[in-house]
């Protein structure tokens, strides 16, 4: 693996350099050094060419041999074309684990779409280091000091990738992490089907589910120093949030993940990681979901059993508690059409951690939902916790109640209807995986 540089000479350049130095040689890797001249640049002729190469590569080794600083490795390349595209190319080629690139001007002919650094963030499959201050990152690379990180933490697989290269910074220095989640209240608590409370933008059940399962994203982090999760609800756009928390916590370095959208879909959805580059005053990487491979093999610890009380619903509850270790929950779970004239935003379900208050149906159903459970799943040390509740959809209220216990599969029964059958009854397994954003486990009839 290696890291790519690309150098213009400037002086915010130079500077650069050294920081990208003093990374490669605290990673152990290559740092391949990369000036680009561009096609139709002013000056340029044939006859004039070969003198040009020949100053610009002096140049390149004159600073590379500045960067050959202890054991750190340099080697230049001298390239023609577009110097984002052939930054990104030349980085796939070399198999780079990450391109800096300073975050200066912008090329006349392409103004539209941002800067060099932009774009190369748009479609490098590496994360990118855009650079505007160095010498925190250089100071931190040399072990003078510790590094401060806010990280855009959210629940997307992009989000997941800039955890993961957090990680990998934390195991080469002292990082302090600031996991920032921006949100707003109402979303977050229709995601777990919590009511609204009309006194607060946000409930402290919402809050502390939230923060739950941040945590739990975020993993165990190596190396040493302080990480914790920062909420911050609010309707504004989250580069904003980001970019201005960073100044308040006074960070060295923003992470975030991006999905590289293009097109309508960047114009409709936006794109955060773009805009904290664009309005960031303080360093900037950006992860791609491609940037890191998934080799961890899943823990399943909570399964959530939603069941209807058919025969085909209850075949599916017995299968739920196949696929629980020892230790584990399964979360037998039945909706009951909503209450009369309830908005769904204040739709009742049981709290998990509040007091239970239960209609008589409630009771009546909830005691079925008990004689389900196997008898030789307490000897195996499978608990058991039983929900009814009221939903507005069966599939939406299975949903949040796989968001709300932090389930690791939802295991549900398939009623195996096809053609006009399934057009007119439906199929709440269908909605489901149409809309989980966890693993579903479908139990046909037998």
């Amino acid at each position: 693996m290696s890291i790519v540089f690309g150098t213009d000479f400037s002086e915010r350049a130079m500077t650069a350099g050294r920081a990208a130095a003093a990374l490669a040689r605290r990673s152990g890797e290559v740092l391949h050094l990369v000036h680009i001249t561009e096609y139709g640049s002013v000056g340029r002729t044939t006859s004039t060419d070969e003198a040009v190469r020949r100053e610009l590569t002096s140049r390149l080794e004159a600073q590379a041999a500045e960067l050959r600083t202890g054991d750190t490795r340099v080697e230049i390349h001298l390239l023609d074309g577009t110097p984002d595209e052939v930054l990104v190319e030349h980085a796939a080629l070399v198999h780079a684990s990450l391109l800096i690139v300073s975050h200066h001007g912008q090329r006349a002919p392409r103004w539209r779409i941002g800067n060099v650094a932009e774009r190369v963030v748009q479609s490098a499959r590496c994360p990118v280091l855009v650079l505007r201050s160095a010498s925190p990152l250089e100071a931190w690379a040399r072990g003078e000091r510790s590094l401060r990180i806010l990280l855009g933490l959210d629940f997307s697989p992009p989000s997941d990738a800039a955890v993961a290269w957090v990680r990998k910074l934390r195991s080469l220095g002292t990082c302090e992490v600031v996991a920032a989640h921006h949100y707003w209240g109402a979303d977050a608590h229709v995601r777990y089907g919590v009511p609204l409370a009309p006194e607060s933008e946000v409930t402290p059940e919402v809050e502390e589910a939230l923060r739950r399962d941040l945590t739990a994203r975020l993993g165990d982090m190596p190396g040493s120093g302080a990480v914790w999760v920062h909420l911050d609800p609010g309707l504004g756009r989250p580069s904003d949030s980001l970019v201005a928390l960073a100044r308040k916590e006074e960070a060295d370095l923003i992470v975030v993940g991006t999905h590289q959208r293009t097109g309508a879909s960047k114009w409709w959805y936006g794109s955060v990681s773009q805009r904290v580059v664009h309005e960031s005053s303080i360093s900037v990487l950006c992860v791609p979901s491609s940037a890191v491979a998934a080799v961890t093999i899943p823990e399943v610890r909570r399964v959530l059993a939603p069941t209807d009380l058919s025969e085909v619903g209850v075949n599916a509850v017995r299968h739920a508690y196949s696929v629980v270790p020892a230790g584990g929950t399964v979360y037998l779970l039945h909706v009951l059409e909503p209450l009369g004239g309830t908005s769904p935003l204040y739709a009742q379900h049981v709290s998990p951690t509040g007091p239970v208050v239960r209609s008589p149906e409630q009771e009546r159903i909830a005691e079925e939902l008990r004689g389900l459970i196997p008898p030789e799943a307490a000897a195996r040390g499978i608990s058991t916790r039983v929900e009814v509740v009221h939903g507005r959809k069966v599939s939406e209220a299975i949903n949040q109640a796989a968001e709300r216990f932090s389930c690791d599969v939802i295991c549900l029964a398939t009623h195996g209807r096809s053609g006009l059958t399934q057009a007119l009854a439906g199929s709440v397994a269908q909605e489901v995986l149409r809309s989980s954003t966890r693993p579903v486990l479908l139990i046909r009839p037998e």
